[in-house]
């Protein structure tokens, strides 16, 4: 191989000598370009030596991230279809060493390949639009700067790239003036006049892209056309005629001298711009504002400079990388990627050894460890040796101490060589590195020193250095930097960390129990771990000193944390009298033990014992996919599976897929058996037997009934006597949940519940309904909301009055409420109606009270005899629906709330004044929740015509109301159901 490349480098050699070039320019990929760099500069040198003519050539590294995306673009493709990738980047670095603006340019095309480029480490953070505006501007105050040479755009191609970022011209105008020229006879701009005559440009735009075309006027030789020279330099056509008087006046010219041509005057003032200094511009200037001209000042100066040197570059000088350059391109870093402080992961690769002195070895003296009882080489330390013989022998041999370790050789994750000192490698001495890292370990290190020169970073990999609490190896912040902010958060950040590690605090108690420990949740749960389900450990509370806690372990890493409250404490540490657990008492730890902990714990190896349990770990996705496939596997069946719950500890969760939908339901394991939906079972076979035979029951979501109604009510109700209830108010919708016959109470219309139908001396009554259309022809009752109930009540299983309706205005028309409360809807409310000879009121709003708080039994023990509904005289049926002035039995039914004729406040159906009569006068049967059968109607309800509603009665003043017309064609008999709410007319039994 060493061969091959002396004669690479003899032909190198060979073709230099030929072509002999301005320069060398090295593409830089990686550390390879540095040994290139030096072979190049070896080879340069001995060309000079061989020849004194040959000029001193510069071999220069040139970084390749232009390199790279130009020879990937679609325009080296076009330029260079024959080239390989590798040549076409060469032919670009060679390029951007002669004239970075140009090859730049060549990715401003309409790929906008120039945001290919990486500017800034954090240049995503302004897009790309807010990056390629930034990057055209750039572009054009740089251009302009530099001047546009139009022939030279014409001559070589890959320059025509910068006429688009001339001032006036753009893209379209560029190429447009480019075209013009390529198809004259005479592709070549002698004169900026030309611009105008030749290529057709307008006033507008020649007067903003003048200043900024250049024409090298020495380069055009002979020619027919006037050549302008100030026409190679920035200044402006319009400011010709104030070069000129210059040049003539810093020569000091006559007008009648042959010389004192202005023309020929800025050619000679060229040859010595010297004389220009002894001119007072500013007079100058004064003259010109005073001819009307405005300030000039700028403008003259800038003439004098650009007669001084025409078109001069004013971009900074290139000056050929320094180390510091070479170290970036080679390793593809900047001084903002990459800098001192630097937090990184580096790979192991050795270790760097000291070899011992001969003396050193001499004036050796081997110890013993007293530990192991073996000798320990002070260089190496190798600690093996179990003879002093052995240790002397480990010195002479050769090769076999490698001497004292001084550190650690690295490599960092960006591919740069770093070395770890053996004092930097961690806070505590360290003897023997190989014991803390080993070969190709990724570790953290912090840069501490960048050495460009040798290409090698100093780093550290001490805990505290990693950690920089002090902000030492932080770099500088600019003036914006908010360091108030950032020690606020520190402080913040720092109390967290304070406070979890503090945790929680616990009071030690002095508690004499073989289950008590002064430890916190976690050693209890650490504890446990260990021990048998269903072991207990009492411990201190978190909640203070008058709280413990017990901690038993349901199953394998799941524990449950029961709350214990101490009553009657003499002292903070000493245990309470009374022990109280969710409101039940206990005397002592013992009687908690065992009659709180070790049933739950029983009840839940029962559940475990069963054969469709599994541990999932408290994970619902594991068990929904035991449950998709126990399915899929046998999809006629309903697989279930009973798992423990980690997010409520010792509740168990019940698994199922009836149909398509998975659900799960929680089982909760209590000190007397089982609790699921809300049912208490002694057994766990029996709430297994309840779920086989109820899974399809909805899920309850049961309102608090005994002190709030289903919708919310908490004002109170009204007894049929017309006084005022303890217990709030209740709706129809609540009482038809109430007799469901659903021990959950389930939602009212749905078709799992049934008809609920009460006593037979109960009124008439139909639950709430939801269909929005209009008031209710029920009353809602008192008390639960003092609102009419909405109409378009459907009777489930029957037939319904028609044109229900309870009008919302007027002072004729109101509900009637027992405490004389005005309706939402406008009117004065009258007293509650009372039946004949009794105190009742409305009697239906006491019988959903009564019903709803004594499940559906008649409550007991009452103290008024209007709070109740008398069953009347031995041997004597229940009072009918007969006409207005017939009482069945001739009496004794004078407490039972009556819709009766006209006298007494009841709307009247139909023609007559008879309200209407059930068959018999006998308690209606009816079944499944239908509604009753009317006496000659076939199954019909009355209907109501004329107004199209029912009237309440209204008692307002003691005067009668008025009967409703009557009707006129009668509506169909059948109503369809409601979607929701149990809308069965409830009667007595």
């Amino acid at each position: 191989e060493r061969i091959r490349k002396e004669k690479e480098l003899e032909h190198l050699k060979m073709w230099i000598r030929n072509k002999k070039p301005h320069g060398v320019a090295i593409y830089t990929e990686d550390r390879n370009a540095l040994t290139v760099l030096h072979d190049m500069r070896n080879l340069l040198e001995d060309l000079a030596s061989e020849d004194e003519s040959f000029p001193q050539l510069e071999a220069q590294l040139v970084d390749s991230n232009l390199a790279k995306v130009y020879a990937s673009t679609n325009k080296s493709n076009s330029d260079f279809r024959d080239h390989p990738t590798v040549l076409k980047q060469a032919i670009s670095v060679a390029r951007r060493l002669q004239d970075p603006l140009v090859e730049f340019s060549q990715l401003c095309n309409a790929e906008n390949d120039i945001l290919c480029l990486r500017y800034h480490p954090h240049q995503e953070i302004i897009g790309e639009e807010g990056l390629l505006a930034a990057l055209n501007q750039e572009f054009i105050n740089l251009v302009n700067m530099v001047g546009v040479d139009i022939n030279e755009c014409v001559a070589h191609p890959h320059t025509s790239n910068l006429v688009q970022f001339i001032g006036g011209l753009g893209p379209r105008k560029g190429a447009s003036l480019l075209k013009t020229l390529r198809s004259m006879s005479n592709p070549r701009l002698e004169n900026r006049q030309q611009l105008v005559t030749s290529c057709h440009m307008g006033p507008k735009v020649f007067i903003n892209c003048a200043g900024f075309v250049k024409i090298d006027t020495t380069a055009l030789g002979d020619s027919e056309q006037y050549i302008e020279v100030l026409d190679g330099s920035r200044i402006h056509n319009e400011a010709y005629e104030w070069a000129r008087k210059m040049a003539v006046d810093a020569l000091e010219y006559d007008d009648e001298e042959e010389d004192g041509n202005p023309a020929s005057a800025v050619e000679d003032i060229l040859r010595q711009p010297e004389k220009l200094e002894e001119l007072n511009l500013d007079a100058f200037a004064e003259e010109l504002e005073r001819q009307g001209f405005g300030n000039k000042q700028i403008t003259l100066y800038d003439i004098r400079d650009e007669l001084n040197n025409m078109y001069g570059e004013r971009r900074i000088k290139y000056e050929p990388p320094n180390s510091e350059d070479e170290f970036n391109m080679i390793n593809k870093e900047t001084p903002d990627t990459f800098y001192t402080g630097k937090l990184m992961q580096a790979r192991v690769t050795g270790f760097v050894y000291q070899p011992p002195k001969p003396e050193e070895m001499d004036c050796a003296q081997p110890q013993k460890d007293d530990a192991t009882g073996l000798f320990v080489c002070q260089f190496c330390g190798r600690n093996d040796f179990p003879e002093l013989t052995e240790v002397w022998n480990h010195f002479d041999a050769e090769n076999d101490c490698p001497g004292k370790c001084i550190g650690v050789k690295v490599v960092l994750e960006n591919g740069i060589p770093g070395f770890i000192h053996i004092q930097e490698l961690s806070d505590s001495n360290v003897l023997r590195p190989e014991d803390r890292v080993k070969m190709n370990q990724n570790i953290h290190i912090r840069v501490t020193k960048i050495a460009p020169e040798r290409g090698r970073v100093n780093c550290t990999s001490r805990s505290s250095a990693l950690k920089d609490e002090e902000d030492a190896f932080q770099r500088e912040k600019d003036m914006y930097y908010d360091k108030e902010a950032q020690r606020k958060d520190r402080d913040r950040l720092m109390g967290d960390e304070v406070k979890k590690q503090k945790g929680a605090t616990y009071i030690k108690r002095v508690i004499i129990h073989p289950q008590f420990h002064n430890i916190s949740y976690k050693e209890a749960e650490k504890l446990l771990k260990t021990m048998d389900q269903g072991d207990v450990i009492i411990r201190p509370s978190s909640k203070g000193k008058d709280h413990l806690t017990v901690t038993w372990k349901v199953v394998d890493d799941i524990y449950q944390h029961i709350d214990v409250e101490e009553k009657g404490k003499t002292n903070a540490f000493s245990l309470g009298s009374s022990l109280m657990i969710a409101g039940d008492e206990f005397e002592d730890l013992d009687e908690i033990i065992a009659r709180h902990i070790n049933p739950m714990a029983s009840n839940a190896r029962e559940i475990i014992n069963f054969k469709y349990y599994q541990n999932f770990g408290g994970d619902r996705k594991l068990a929904e996919q035991y449950i998709v496939k126990e399915k899929q596997a046998n999809k006629s069946k309903i697989p279930y599976v009973l798992h423990p719950s980690k997010e409520l500890p010792g509740k168990f969760l019940l698994s199922y897929c009836p149909r398509l939908k998975l659900r799960h339901e929680f089982v909760s394991v209590t000190p007397d058996g089982f609790r699921f939906r809300k049912q208490p079972f002694d057994s766990f076979n029996q709430m297994i037997k309840w779920f086989k035979e109820h899974y399809s029951d909805p899920i309850p979501i049961t309102p608090n009934m005994g002190r709030r109604t289903p919708y919310g009510s908490l004002t109170g109700g009204t007894t049929p006597g017309g006084g005022t209830t303890g217990r709030p108010g209740i709706t129809p919708g609540a009482l038809s949940m109430a007799g469901g016959n659903t021990p959950y109470g389930g939602t009212p219309g749905s078709r799992y519940n049934n008809a609920y139908t009460p006593t037979a001396n109960t009124p008439y009554m139909t639950p709430v309904a939801t269909t929005p259309a209009g008031p209710s022809a029920t009353p809602r009752g008192y008390g639960g909301g003092g609102v009419t109930p909405r109409g378009g009540v459907t009777p489930r299983g029957g037939v319904t009055p028609r044109g229900g309706v309870t009008p919302r205005g007027g002072n004729y028309m109101t509900t009637p409420r027992g405490d004389g409360r005005a309706t939402p809807g406008g009117g004065n409310t009258p007293g509650a109606y009372r039946g004949r000879g009794s105190g009742a009121g409305n009697a239906w709003a006491a019988a959903a009270q009564n019903w709803a708080g004594g499940g559906g039994r008649t409550p007991r023990g009452m103290a008024a005899a209007g709070d109740i509904t008398p069953r009347g005289a031995a041997g004597e049926t229940t009072p009918a629906y007969g006409n207005s002035n017939s009482r069945p039995g001739g009496g004794g039914y004078s407490t039972t709330p009556r819709y009766d004729d006209q006298s007494r406040n009841t709307p009247q159906y139909n023609n007559s004044s008879r309200t209407p009569q059930y068959n018999s006068g006998r308690t209606p049967q009816y079944n499944s929740g239908r509604t009753p059968q009317y006496s000659g109607g076939g199954g019909r309800t009355p209907s109501q015509g004329g107004y199209g509603g029912n009237r309440t009665p209204s008692q307002g003043g003691g005067s009668n109301m008025r009967p409703p017309p009557q009707p006129g064609n009668r509506a169909p008999s059948r109503t369809p159901r409601t979607p929701r709410g149990d809308a069965t007319p409830l009667y007595d039994e």
